[in-house]
C-alpha cells in the first residue's frame, strides 16, 4: 500500500509519496498532478495535518484543471468542507474524503501548473 508522509516535520507544504513498488515521488503545494479519475490533471492546494499524528497528512486538497475551458475548476464546499480531498494513508485512513489509488499519482507537465488562456 502506498504511503504519504511529511518530508520534514512541521512543514505542511511537502510530502513524500512512497508507492507500492517503492517508487518515491515528492509532492508539493502548487504541483500539477494526475491520478486515476483525473487524467486532465489537478493542482495540489493544501495538505491537512493531524496534530496528534506527526507522521503525515490526513489528506491532500486539490483543484481540477478544465482543459476545454482553459481554466481551473470552481472551488466548492459541502457540509463536510471541500469534497476534493484525497485521503492520505496511513494517517487519514478513518477520515472523510476521496479514496484514490495513490499508485496512479504522477506529475504532469513536470509538475508545472497550466495558466489561464485569455
Amino acid at each position: 500500500m502506498a504511503t504519504l508522509l511529511w518530508k520534514t516535520p512541521n512543514d505542511y507544504t511537502t510530502a513524500i509519496l512512497t508507492k507500492s513498488n517503492n517508487e518515491i515521488l515528492t509532492l508539493r503545494v502548487g504541483d500539477f498532478i494526475t491520478f486515476k479519475g483525473r487524467p486532465d490533471g489537478a493542482r495540489i492546494d493544501a495538505f491537512y495535518p493531524k496534530d496528534s499524528d506527526p507522521r503525515g497528512p490526513i489528506s491532500l486538497e486539490y483543484l481540477p484543471w478544465r482543459p476545454q475551458e482553459h481554466r481551473w475548476a470552481t472551488v466548492v464546499f459541502g457540509v463536510r468542507g471541500n469534497p476534493r480531498r484525497l485521503i492520505a494513508f496511513p494517517v487519514g485512513a478513518p477520515h472523510y474524503g476521496e479514496k484514490v489509488d495513490w499508485d496512479t499519482v504522477e506529475h504532469l507537465n513536470s509538475g508545472i501548473c497550466p495558466q489561464f488562456q485569455s
